[in-house]
């Protein structure tokens, strides 16, 4: 027996086994499923690595900004720790400037709300919009002097 002929013996058996096929479109379900759950596992997990990459992100932009503030003032920062309760007058002076920020923030945004909810015309709420951005942007703006400016 050649090879030839064996290959055509087994090709001639295996066709000959009964077998049943899947019914037609069996092919497109199956991947249609395996699609739609590899879609549903794959969205949270993408949200999750997002909001890593963010948190980590701003975590390094807060380390290089804290790190860059503490050089510029390491020396009224060192005074401000070796004198006795230096820091924790700091920290009280902090806490004070905190709690008014908190309070003017709640004001501001409790007029946003109020103008919200008014109904103005759209060309008066563009003009508010506009307003509010100008003052946030000053209000971000200002404070940050160099020695050189408060000469």
């Amino acid at each position: 027996m050649n090879a030839d002929k064996t290959d055509k013996l087994i090709a001639k058996a295996i066709r000959a086994l009964p077998y049943r096929a899947p019914s037609a479109g069996f092919r497109a379900r199956v991947m249609t499923a395996i699609a739609v759950q590899s879609a549903a596992e794959t969205w949270p997990a993408r949200v999750i690595e997002a909001a890593g990459l963010l948190v980590g992100a701003w975590a390094a932009i807060l380390i290089f900004s804290a790190g860059a503030l503490i050089y510029v003032n390491f020396t009224d920062i060192a005074a401000l720790i070796i004198q006795p309760g230096g820091l924790t007058h700091a920290l009280n002076l902090l806490a004070a400037h905190a709690a008014i920020v908190l309070i003017k923030s709640g004001t501001v945004l409790s007029i946003a709300v109020e103008l919200a909810r008014a109904n103005f015309p759209p060309l008066y709420e563009i003009a508010i919009a506009s307003l509010a951005c100008a003052g946030a942007v000053t209000a971000v703006s200002k404070g940050g002097h160099t020695a050189g400016q408060r000469i």
